[in-house]
């Protein structure tokens, strides 16, 4: 069968047109429901993943020193200590 060039884009853009349609519409039926939250801070099931960011940074102590030796500024920097280590 010969298909002109015209033909041939006439045909693709119906294919895909007819897949992009179809899809679109089995995607529609596999969606959930819209849960209706008022306050999403008071209603959350499980925040107790965020102790884990809350922890990452959580240090033990802290404390000023003056970096002269490697710095002609004399800069004033903080460390912060955790589990003995600066």
């Amino acid at each position: 069968m010969f298909l002109s060039r015209r033909q041939f884009l006439k045909v693709s853009a119906g294919t895909v047109a007819a897949v992009a349609l179809a899809d679109k519409a089995l995607a529609l039926t596999a969606l959930q429901p819209v849960i209706e939250v008022g306050n999403p801070l008071g209603e959350y099931p499980d925040r107790s993943w965020e102790r884990v960011y809350h922890d990452q940074y959580r240090y033990d102590s802290s404390f000023t020193w003056c970096c002269s030796p490697n710095d002609t500024h004399a800069c004033r920097i903080r460390a912060f200590v955790r589990n003995g280590v600066v």
